[in-house]
């Protein structure tokens, strides 16, 4: 591989490395499914939120979280706030993922890319779950900032990989061609 190429390739880890601060963003908003009731965002995790277990008073909103400091005599919602997020084996595989791409971006760009497609399927997959779980809590998800800004960085980590690739292999075609 010709020099700048390799300089390249090696850039080719900054998406990723971006995507560590990405994961400060919310990931994904959640709010109840009656508007009429609540029409706020209840809560607004970030990534590290979610890897790491917290109870669902943690995450929510300072203003929604003085309403329910209210109304924690009832039993019912004592038992929701008290439950531990269970997206700790979910969340932690994309950490990793963004993780080992960033590494596998100076050693083969191969690696790289297809920790970065695994990452892109796991974060989509992992919060279309997430919405389905808290769908039956009669709580709505939408995607927020950190999801679109995550995957448009695993984008173009994807789009880099490519190009060192294709050009790699160009190269190498080039090299073996009699001139």
């Amino acid at each position: 591989m010709k020099r700048d190429l390799k300089l390249f390739q090696k850039l080719c880890s900054f998406p990723f490395l971006l995507i560590f601060v990405a994961f400060l963003f919310p990931l994904v908003n959640v709010s109840c499914s009656e508007k009429a009731i609540m029409p706020e965002v209840l809560a607004s995790p970030n990534v590290y939120e979610l890897a790491f277990p917290n109870n669902m008073e943690s995450l929510l909103e300072k203003d929604v979280a003085e309403n329910m400091a209210d109304m924690k005599n009832n039993a019912q919602l004592k038992e929701f706030l008290f439950q531990d997020v269970q997206t700790t084996p979910a969340v932690l595989p994309i950490i990793f993922a963004v993780a080992l791409g960033a590494i596998f971006a100076f050693f083969t760009p191969a690696g790289s890319l297809a920790m970065a497609l695994a990452s892109f399927v796991s974060l989509w997959v992992f919060i279309y779950n997430l919405g389905l779980s808290l769908q039956r809590q009669h709580l709505t998800l939408e995607p927020a900032v950190g999801a679109y800004c995550i995957s448009f960085l695993l984008a173009i980590a994807i789009a880099m990989n490519l190009t060192v690739l294709i050009k790699g292999r160009r190269q190498k075609k080039d090299e073996t061609l009699p001139k």
